[in-house]
């Protein structure tokens, strides 16, 4: 069993427990972002009711601890040729504000604040022109952010974290 601290606007909530099916549920919705898979689905995986899985993605959201459920995109497949990663350096006490700030520039579909000094915010960009990519750029650069590196994106590749419920999971679809 797992304890988590969540955030909710800020504010530190008290611990909670994921139990073995808060846990099955997380895996299956990291997993599965390209499938959608509904609760029912779910619910047939991990042998509980699509009600039960229903109730506890409302409270593991309530909770701060799923923030959202997003699908994974190929933007090559889906004709967005200019998919780029921005690495730039902040001034630590404006990192905050500043990813906040630059998520509504045109074409930025995603910022990671990191803990380091520098290179300390990332800026995902995605285009299907070279300008807006361009325009993007010097927006960013704009806000005081000092662009360090851009990276042209080939493929991104994740995993669930618990190998554990992995296991247990996928013996269950054989």
């Amino acid at each position: 069993m797992f304890r988590v601290k969540a955030q909710l606007r800020g504010e530190q909530l008290e611990s909670m427990e994921l139990d073995e099916t808060d846990q099955k549920i997380l895996y299956l919705l990291k997993k599965e972002t390209r499938t959608s898979l509904t609760h029912a689905e779910i619910a047939d995986r991990i042998g509980v009711s699509s009600s039960t899985v229903s109730n506890r993605i409302q409270a593991l959201k309530a909770d701060g601890i799923v923030e959202s459920i997003n699908p994974q995109i190929n933007y090559e497949n889906a004709g967005v040729p200019y998919h780029m990663l921005f690495v730039c350096t902040v001034p630590i006490e404006q990192r905050k504000a500043l990813a906040k700030e630059v998520i509504e520039v045109d074409g930025v579909v995603e910022t990671r604040e990191l803990l380091t000094g520098r290179r300390n915010l990332h800026v995902e960009v995605v285009s299907e022109e070279i300008n807006t990519v361009e325009l993007a750029s010097e927006a960013i650069e704009s806000l005081g952010i000092s662009i360090e590196e851009s990276d042209i994106f080939r493929r991104k590749n994740s995993q669930p974290l618990n190998y554990f419920i992995q296991d247990e999971l996928d013996e269950s679809e054989r």
